[in-house]
């Protein structure tokens, strides 16, 4: 979905806001379980092809130290379970499966699994991590869930007097393979919830390997968040989304124009 002036409008018409340290002590630890579901419809060589990808992953957080505004998270994936259905044909794969250990078709997806990845959170934006491993994971985790996993959304760092319906920020954040502006409004605010809706859009560019087939997606469009802060601890409690993505995706050396529809879901535990 191309770029609209509209949005480029919200954008330039939303301020920004000084975040603050997140409310909860170092040593605060919480799960998270995100749900993506894909469908891509696309032609190539004459024929109408939809496929369905399904993704569940599942990661385990540390809050590791905080001073000032920045903040040092700790996570790591735990599992991955993805499906594939295209052409009648459907496949499955889930990291706990123990056959799958000696197979080189989901060798790279298992090593993903247990690896800490600590990075740096400044003013709602990743700013470092602490190895070029750590980036090429963070930048897994964003492509996988086609540029929603927004790795600073977990807590809700603004001063008291900014949480009230219609206060408004944008995040504009650039990583290799994935570029997204974002517009944050704060849709409701009761005792117990902060409700913050989110528009991104975004730009993705990414390689990945899926059955032994190499396959590059080079796409753009705006993905709707609605996210559920504790309102006591600013700790993210949900996430839903929906978009679109249009674009294009090489398969084979063969482009073919595409068209995703994206939903995802993600629910926070504190451990």
């Amino acid at each position: 979905m191309k770029k609209t002036i509209l949005v480029a409008a919200l954008f330039a018409a939303a301020f920004s806001t000084s975040a603050q340290a997140p409310k909860l002590p170092a040593g605060t630890k919480f799960k998270v379980v995100t749900e993506s579901n894909n469908i891509t419809s696309m032609s190539m060589m004459g024929q109408d092809i939809e496929l369905s990808n399904g993704n569940k992953l599942y990661q385990n957080f540390e809050l590791k130290s905080v001073s000032g505004a920045s903040y040092l998270l700790s996570t790591s994936i735990t599992r991955i379970a993805s499906s594939v259905s295209a052409m009648g044909n459907e496949q499955s794969f889930d990291s706990e499966d123990a056959s799958l250990k000696s197979n080189p078709m989901v060798a790279e997806q298992l090593k993903l699994l247990n690896k800490q990845i600590d990075y740096t959170i400044e003013n709602n934006k990743v700013v470092n991590t602490a190895s070029a491993t750590g980036s090429d994971l963070l930048n897994t985790l964003l492509t996988q869930s086609n540029g929603t996993s927004d790795q600073a959304k977990y807590f809700l760092t603004l001063p008291a007097a900014a949480i009230k319906p219609a206060h408004q920020w944008s995040v504009v954040d650039n990583k290799p393979g994935a570029s997204t502006e974002s517009l944050f409004v704060i849709a409701e605010v009761t005792d117990t919830d902060i409700s913050v809706n989110v528009l991104t859009n975004a730009k993705i560019t990414s390689t990945m390997n899926q059955s032994g087939m190499e396959i590059k997606q080079n796409t753009q469009g705006t993905i709707k968040l609605k996210r559920i802060y504790d309102a006591k601890t600013g700790l993210l409690k949900s996430e839903t989304g929906t978009g679109g993505l249009k674009g294009t995706m090489n398969v084979m050396g063969q482009d073919a124009p595409i068209d995703l529809k994206v939903t995802t879901k993600s629910s926070v535990v504190p451990m």
